[in-house]
Formats: structure tokens, sequence, C-alpha cells
């Protein structure tokens, strides 16, 4: 069980791979936001979570299981060819996606963003980085989004590229606590990480 972020790319690749190394094992996936998968361990309705979150629950197990770092994601042509990063103050006063509910990706950079005069103008306001990513496509505005939303955007023809300064996200294995993870979960947990660090250093 995974947030939504994580179930575009990283986890259906990690699930293959682990299917051609153990064909039998049963698998399913499932994309919730951090406080239910939370939920859903406590009640052994599930074995592995992935956040991109810590959600700090004295019955959880988080390890970070790799690091990469918030990206901005434009129309196509909107930075610079080669263009390696973005200033924050290169957002001030400018047209963006916001993301509603319960897991911002980095509540020092909200502050930052509304610190900027002029203040970025956010007037549509959307549930997941796959639908920001959504809007960007659609002319809404830009959107600060996971390295891995990230990928798969500037695969499609967004442009994408990192903050400066960088604002780094961490990527959290969930389990529940003196649990004894059976060898078909830490196979996957192994190929997640293999697969989010070689996602991340591309």
């Amino acid at each position: 069980i995974c947030t939504p972020p994580l179930a575009q790319q990283l986890l259906p690749q990690s699930i293959a791979t682990l299917r051609r190394r153990l064909p039998d094992a049963p698998c399913s996936l499932l994309s919730q936001p951090t406080r239910e998968i939370v939920r859903s361990l406590l009640l052994r309705e599930s074995d592995l979570g992935l956040s991109l979150h810590d959600p700090d629950h004295a019955d959880i197990h988080c390890q970070v299981i790799a690091q990469g770092k918030l990206q901005l994601l434009a129309p196509h042509g909107w930075l610079q060819p080669k263009q390696k990063y973005i200033s924050l103050q290169d957002l001030a006063g400018q047209s963006m996606v916001g993301l509603e509910g319960h897991d911002p990706l980095s509540p020092a950079l909200d502050h930052k963003l509304h610190a900027l005069r002029p203040a970025p103008v956010v007037h549509t306001r959307v549930q997941t980085h796959q639908m920001m990513r959504s809007m960007v496509e659609a002319g809404e505005g830009l959107a600060i989004v996971d390295p891995f939303t990230a990928l798969g955007a500037r695969s499609a023809g967004l442009d994408a590229c990192p903050l400066a300064p960088a604002v780094p996200i961490n990527l959290y294995a969930l389990t529940l606590k003196n649990g004894e993870p059976a060898l078909a979960i830490q196979a996957l947990l192994d190929i997640v990480t293999e697969q989010a660090a070689a996602m991340l250093s591309s």
C-alpha cells in the first residue's frame, strides 16, 4: 500500500520485478494517503506501506529507503534549455496549482512560498500529485511535486527541474513494529529501494 505518487511508476515496476523473482507470490497494490496506510498496517490489512511522509506513530517502524528533491513542473518550453534548477524567487507572482489534503510535502516550503512578494497565485487546488501534473499539462500553471511524479511528467514532455536551494524529500518504508516481514515483503522492499535509487539518480 502506498501514497498516490508511488503508484504510478515505482511500485508497478517493482512488483513486476518481484513477479519475475517469485512468480507465485500473491500481491495487492493499493493507493492511500499516509494516515490510511498507518490504519491499514495497524489493522494488519497490509504488510508494507510506502510513503513520502513520516507518520511519527509509536507502533509503526519508519525506515528511510531513498531521498530525492522536490521538483518544479512546468509546461514544455517554460524552462530554459538545459536549465538545471529553479530559484524559489523565480516563482514570485506565478500562477501555480495547489495541493489539498493532509499530506503537504514540505510545510517549510509552503511557508517560504507564502512569503514571496508578490506571492504565487493559486486558483486551483487538487488532491494528488498526478492531478497536479494533469493541471500543468492543461496549462493551469506551475506545480511543485515529488521527484517520482516529475520523472513521469518529464518523460511525457513537461519541463521539470529541482528547486534551489534544494528541498529534500524522503521515501519511507512503513511496517508494524516488532513484526517479522515475510520473504516476499522483504524481497519487494529490497527491489523498491534499488528501483527508487535508480529513478532518482537518472
